[in-house]
C-alpha cells in the first residue's frame, strides 16, 4: 500500500499532530472501557477479567508481528493508516453494544490492532530525526511528553463525555479522531525507512541478545510494580487510609505534571552520562516510591511521594523506549514494540497481584511490588551500555 504522503520529506509538525491525536484517542478510549463493559453491557466480573487478560495478550502478538514486517520494508504510514481503521472499527463495534462472544473474537482483533500505531509513529519519528535533525533523543522525549500531556487531559474528558452525555457519544468522538489519524498519515506522513539497512538487518534475532532480553524482563518487572500501584491506589487511600476521594486524582495529576519537565532533564542527562545510568536511576525511584508511599500517613506526605513516581515515569518510561531503540538501532519498529510489549506484560502481571488483596489489605500488594521492582533494578545492571546516544 502506497500512501500519498510516503514520498514527502515530511516535517516535525506532522509527527507532533500524529502523536497528539493517537495519544488523545487512546486516552479517551481505554480509561472507560471497564466501566462501559460493567454498566452498559452488563458483563460479570469474571467476563471482564477474562477479556482484560485476553486483550493485552492479543495486543502483544499483533504489535510485535506487525513491527517485524515494518522493519522488513512495509511502509509505516500505511501501517498507521490500517491500524487507525481498526480504531474506527473498535469504536463502531462498541457503539453497537456487542455480546461477550463477539467482543472476545472480532473485538480482540480490532482492539488489539489499533495500538500498533503508537510504536510505529515513534519508530518513524526516530528515523526522521536521525536523518534530518542529527539526533533522535530530544525529539523522542518531546513527543513522549505530548503523549503524557494527553493522558493528563484525556481520562477526565472521557468520563465527562461518557457520564455527562453518553458512551455512544464518546465512541463517536474516538471514531472521528481515529479517522483524522488515518487521513493525516495517508496524506502527510513520510516514509523515511532506510531500505539499505532494512535489507541487511531484517533478520536480526533480537531474542538471542541477552542485553535486550534483560532489558525486556527488567521493564516488565518495573511496570508490574507500577501497574499494581495505579490499579489499587484509589482503593487503598479511600478504603484503608480513609482519605478524601479526590486525593487519588490529585496524586496522579501531580505526578503527570512533574514528569514532563523531568523527561527533558532525563534526555539531557542521558547525553552526558549515558542511557543506562539514567534508566537505572529512574528504576531505583520505583522501590523508593513504594517504600515512601507505604510509610506515608498524611495527605501531604502522600502527595510528596508522587515525585518519585514522576521520576520513575520520566526516566524509565521515556528513556526506556530510547534504550531499546539504541540497543537495536537497525530495527526501530521491533525495538519500540518490545518496549510497549514489556510494559503491557507488566500490566498483565500487575493486574494479577490484585488478587492478593483477598488477605484483607492492599499493603501486601505494595510490599510484593517493592520486591519485584528491586529485582527489576538488579537485572538492569546486566544490560550493556548502548553503543551511542543520538
Amino acid at each position: 500500500m502506497q500512501t500519498l504522503g510516503a514520498n514527502r520529506r515530511g516535517n516535525t509538525a506532522t509527527y507532533i499532530a500524529m502523536c497528539i491525536l493517537v495519544s488523545a484517542a487512546s486516552s479517551l478510549f481505554n480509561p472507560v472501557l471497564s466501566l462501559f463493559l460493567n454498566t452498559k453491557l452488563h458483563f460479570s466480573p469474571l467476563q471482564i477479567s477474562i477479556f482484560f487478560i485476553l486483550l493485552p495478550l492479543a495486543t502483544i502478538i499483533i504489535v510485535q508481528t506487525v513491527a517485524r514486517f515494518s522493519d522488513m520494508g512495509l511502509q509505516r504510514p500505511a501501517i498507521i493508516c490500517i491500524s487507525s481503521i481498526f480504531g474506527i472499527a473498535s469504536s463502531i463495534l462498541l457503539y453497537m453494544h456487542p455480546t461477550f462472544l463477539v467482543l472476545c473474537t472480532l473485538g480482540l482483533i480490532c482492539l488489539g490492532s489499533y495500538p500498533v500505531s503508537f510504536p510505529q509513529i515513534f519508530a518513524s519519528a526516530r528515523e526522521y530525526s536521525v536523518r534530518y535533525m542529527g539526533g533522535s533523543i530530544m525529539f523522542a522525549t518531546f513527543l513522549r511528553s505530548l503523549a503524557s500531556l494527553s493522558w493528563v487531559v484525556g481520562p477526565p474528558l472521557a468520563y465527562a463525555i461518557a457520564i455527562g452525555h453518553s458512551f455512544d457519544m464518546l465512541f463517536i468522538v474516538t471514531a472521528v479522531m481515529f479517522a483524522v489519524v488515518c487521513l493525516t498519515s495517508f496524506f502527510f506522513l513520510p516514509n523515511v525507512l532506510d531500505k539499505s539497512i532494512t535489507n541487511k538487518d531484517n533478520h536480526i534475532k533480537w531474542w538471542t541478545n541477552r542485553s535486550v532480553m534483560a532489558l525486556f524482563l527488567a521493564t516488565a518487572f518495573l511496570f508490574t510494580a507500577f501497574s499494581s500501584y495505579i490499579t489499587t491506589m484509589p482503593l487503598y487511600l479511600t478504603q484503608e487510609l480513609k482519605m478524601a476521594e479526590e486525593l487519588p486524582g490529585y496524586m496522579l495529576g501531580l505526578a503527570a505534571f512533574i514528569e514532563i519537565p523531568l523527561m527533558f532533564l532525563a534526555a539531557r542527562l542521558s547525553k552526558a552520562f549515558g542511557l543506562k545510568l539514567i534508566v537505572i536511576i529512574g528504576a531505583i525511584a520505583m522501590p523508593v516510591f513504594l517504600a515512601v508511599f507505604l510509610m506515608s500517613t498524611t495527605r501531604n506526605q502522600l502527595l510528596a511521594s508522587s515525585f518519585f513516581a514522576a521520576l520513575y515515569i520520566a526516566f524509565v518510561a521515556s528513556m526506556g523506549m530510547v534504550f531499546f531503540q539504541e540497543l537495536l538501532p537497525s530495527i526501530p519498529g521491533q525495538a519500540t514494540s518490545l518496549y510497549i510489549n514489556a510494559s503491557t506484560a507488566g500490566q498483565i502481571a500487575g493486574g494479577g497481584l490484585i488478587a492478593m488483596a483477598e488477605s484483607g489489605s492492599y499493603v501486601i500488594i505494595y510490599q510484593t511490588s517493592l520486591i519485584i521492582s528491586a529485582l527489576g533494578v538488579l537485572i538492569l545492571f546486566f544490560v550493556r551500555r548502548p553503543p551511542r546516544v543520538v
